[in-house]
């Protein structure tokens, strides 16, 4: 059977829910014996690829100028005819959007992934392309490509994304180093929240700061983490700083961008976050508060898992919004209660086991892939 390549095309590869997802399934495909090629405009996780042996091109997918669309799409064709690629997979609007254009210069299929709920806005609803397959990574992402965008339901094919469950595994990580580097002691309660601190996301690490006095008032060694980088990030350091000033204790570190979150995470005693991060927690049996943008959810546990699993963990769903008492009240739950942080943690590892492991998030991309393919080599005139 001839070996199949594929091109992944990403904005970019900045730490980030989609951008992690795409390196770990580029890995993984790897892995299968798939010859795997990513085009972005690159990125702190360029390094990952490389060091895995990925081969990378950077182009301008990130930028909607005429000039720069035009290299790109001159880009990925000079890449797609050189590798001779079976099909590419696009994970953004504008990587899409210009995988379109080389898919009718190269004759070459495109799918995409809808890592989100994205704006139909300004006419968006017409210009956005989605190729001949696409994944939701939820279901509620895939009513809103059926009723926000009007894609053929035929065309949608829901997979979870997919963690690796044994680079997140408590068991394979040491933690000492990072510990030791932010000056943390053994009685530290630690609050982690990792995310891409832009727009809303920023907010939310915003939020955990104005909640810390209530928190350090019960549990006095209770430290937040915040971990990212984005253009909330100069605002969410100083208030940082206005609050270890204000208290004149070191209680919030702000460490900007990090490649060894799993290191992070697993240093946690409760982890704050949506989408993507809450599954890497509960990987590493960690307690989760999901709250995010779209909605607080509140402590993640059995009693409300499936309504957050539809909604990707993202907080949509839930009847209220983020603001610093509901994290404080939740933070203040679990860090009052050991047995419980240990009991939700185990529930989250074993259903990440269950439903998001990414042996079978990438079984389920391959069979995708092959079934395109199958679709257009039997197409008439081909």
């Amino acid at each position: 059977m001839e070996r199949l390549t594929v091109l992944l095309a990403l904005m970019a590869l900045d730490a980030g829910g989609a951008e992690t997802h795409a390196v770990s399934l580029a890995k993984q495909l790897k892995k299968r014996g798939v010859n795997v090629i990513v085009a972005s405009h690159g990125g702190k996780l360029t390094k990952v690829l490389e060091d895995s042996g990925i081969c990378h091109y950077t182009l301008p997918l990130d930028r909607k100028s005429p000039i720069h669309l035009a290299s790109s799409i001159r880009g990925l064709t000079d890449i797609v005819k050189r590798h001779q690629v079976n099909i590419v997979h696009a994970h953004a609007r504008i990587p899409a959007w210009i995988s379109q254009w080389v898919s009718f210069i190269t004759g070459c299929p495109y799918i995409t992934t809808s890592h989100g709920i994205y704006s139909t806005g300004w006419g968006m609803r017409h210009i956005t392309t989605w190729g001949r397959k696409v994944i939701a990574v939820s279901e509620d992402v895939k009513n809103h490509l059926i009723n926000g965008f009007k894609v053929n339901p035929d065309k949608i094919v829901v997979i979870p994304n997919g963690i690796d469950l044994e680079q997140f595994n408590p068991q394979n990580v040491d933690s000492f180093t990072v510990k030791q580097e932010l000056g943390l002691k053994p009685e530290d309660l630690k609050i982690i929240y990792i995310s891409r601190l832009m727009g809303a996301r920023g907010e939310i690490a915003l939020r955990l700061i104005e909640a810390m006095p209530e928190i350090v008032e019960v549990f006095p060694t209770a430290i937040l983490v915040i971990v990212g980088e984005g253009d909330k990030y100069e605002t969410i350091k100083q208030q940082a700083a206005e609050y270890n000033l204000k208290f004149q204790q070191n209680k919030v570190i702000v460490t900007g961008a990090r490649l060894d979150t799993p290191i992070f995470m697993n240093m946690a005693d409760v982890a704050v976050g949506v989408g993507r991060v809450a599954l890497e927690a509960m990987a590493m049996e960690k307690p989760v508060i999901i709250a995010g943008e779209a909605g607080f959810m509140g402590i993640l546990g059995p009693e409300n898992f499936k309504v957050a699993m539809k909604h990707n963990f993202s907080g949509r769903g839930a009847n209220m919004k983020t603001d610093a008492l509901s994290i404080a009240e939740a933070i203040k739950t679990l860090l009052s209660d050991a047995e419980l942080r240990k009991k939700l943690g185990a529930f989250g590892r074993q259903e990440v086991a269950k439903h998001f492991s990414i042996e079978t998030m990438t079984d389920e991309v391959l069979r995708v892939y092959h079934q395109v393919i199958e679709e257009v080599k039997n197409e008439p005139n081909r």
